[in-house]
């Protein structure tokens, strides 16, 4: 389910590589084209993608390695997103200015001395399937072990 703005950069893919120039500022071009419209808006809707979609964008981020738009080192699709999700969720936690701040649950005050936790939110008890594949919801409960 890619974005309908990356098809015209498609065509690139599928060109010989011996007519473009091989330099970090083409791999700066793809990232800002190509990589950054697979990644819009990722936190609103990577939860409801199913295991097939996921494996269908990050095959658009193997061709443009294969053809040398992308360093052989590049991050997968799934690491990409995660640093995203992480930048943004740290943004909500801490910018009381931030429009996703208001939805948070609130702090839990914790008296015991126990292991650290990746954060002090209160856990939501009571969710339904489409909830929980809502971006706080998986942000909350990821990592809690």
């Amino acid at each position: 389910m890619a974005p309908t703005r990356s098809r015209p950069l498609a065509f690139l893919i599928r060109e010989p590589f011996t007519q473009l120039p091989t330099s970090n500022a083409l791999w700066d071009v793809t990232r800002a084209t190509l990589v950054s419209q697979l990644l819009y808006a990722s936190p609103a809707w990577w939860g409801y993608l199913k295991a097939d979609e996921r494996n269908r964008l990050q095959s658009i981020i193997v061709k443009a390695i294969r053809y040398g738009y992308l360093p052989r080192s590049f991050s997968t699709i799934d690491e990409l997103r995660e640093d995203s999700d992480d930048k943004l969720f740290f943004s909500a936690r801490y910018n009381p200015n931030h429009v996703l701040h208001r939805l948070l649950p609130q702090p839990k005050t914790i008296e015991h001395n126990l292991r650290q936790r990746a954060h002090n939110l209160t856990l939501p008890m009571d969710v339904n399937a489409t909830m929980k594949q809502n971006f706080l919801y998986r942000m909350l409960f990821r990592d809690i072990y």
